[in-house]
This record gives C-alpha cells, structure tokens and sequence, in this order.
C-alpha cells in the first residue's frame, strides 16, 4: 500500500473540468522544473493559481522522493498530454515525477514506479497501458528517463512489472 496525499484542484476551476475519464492509460512525465524547491508541495500549490487555471494544465499526481500528491480524482480528466481532445488528456492518468535539483530523482522515480503499479492493479490495465507523455504530444517528456536518468524507460517499466 502506497501513502497518497489528496490535496484536489477545487472542483470547477478551469483546470479541473470534471469530464468522466474511463482510465485506460497511464501516463508518466517529468515536471521540467530542475529549480530548488520545485518538490511536489510546490506543484500542489501550483496547478491551483491562477497561471495553471488559464493555461488549462493538470495532471493527477505528482511524486517526489518524500510524497505523492494527488489533485484530480483518477476518474476525471486532467490537461497533461498536450494532444487537446484526444485520448492522452481525456483518457490517461497523468503522473508528474519531480526532477528538482534539490530532491533525489531516484527515489521519486521509485515511487512513481510503485504508484503505477498500484493504478494498473486498481483500474484493471496491462503494462502496455504505461505510456511516456512523448506517446500522445512527441513532447521530449519524460526528458530525463527517455535519456537514461535515474534508469531508463525499459527499467522503469520493469520495475512496474516487478511491482505487480
């Protein structure tokens, strides 16, 4: 059992649509933010301001090496796939890994394994239902594990296999 804080964008904020999402993937992504103190409080507070709002982002958890914090409900949509309407916002979860240069990305990747095999198990899914954001935007993302850091996609995806 993982320890998830819930820490929700407040319903009805613009990027929070609250549309049905059927959690048919899982999709992993680094935040792109290497500043100190870019940890995964910082990005809680960050998707509810006003910036987030009108830029329409979202996702529906972030990991760092201490916590995981969810801010949507798996089951409702969240902008973090960059492909508009089509299946990556509309029917993946999104999980952000924090890549602060203060914050130990190999335990945050840990922990972003284990919660992908955790929301594997609880919705029902395959392994071949983890995808990279890259999958649905061609966005470089997650930069760092498509580059080898901490490990690469293949480990990744190994150690959500082992986790199951």
């Amino acid at each position: 059992m993982i320890d998830i804080v819930i820490d929700l964008i407040p319903e009805g904020s613009p990027n929070r649509p609250g549309q049905a999402n059927p959690c048919n993937y899982i999709t992993i992504h680094n935040t792109g933010n290497w500043l100190s103190g870019t940890n995964a409080r910082m990005h809680a507070r960050y998707v509810k301001t006003r910036d987030a709002q009108e830029k329409k982002v979202s996702w529906h958890y972030t990991v760092d090496e201490k916590e995981i914090i969810q801010h949507i409900p798996d089951e409702e949509v969240a902008y973090h796939a960059g492909d508009g309407d089509g299946p990556g916002n509309r029917e993946s979860i999104g999980i952000e890994i924090c890549m602060n240069i203060d914050g130990s990305l190999l335990m945050a990747t840990n922990k972003a394994v284990a919660l992908a095999a955790a929301l594997l198990r609880k919705h029902g899914l395959s392994i071949d239902c983890v995808v990279q954001h890259h999958h649905w935007s061609k966005k470089d993302c997650p930069e760092l594990l498509r580059s080898g850091k901490p490990y690469s996609w293949e480990s990744f995806l190994e150690g959500v296999r082992a986790c199951l």
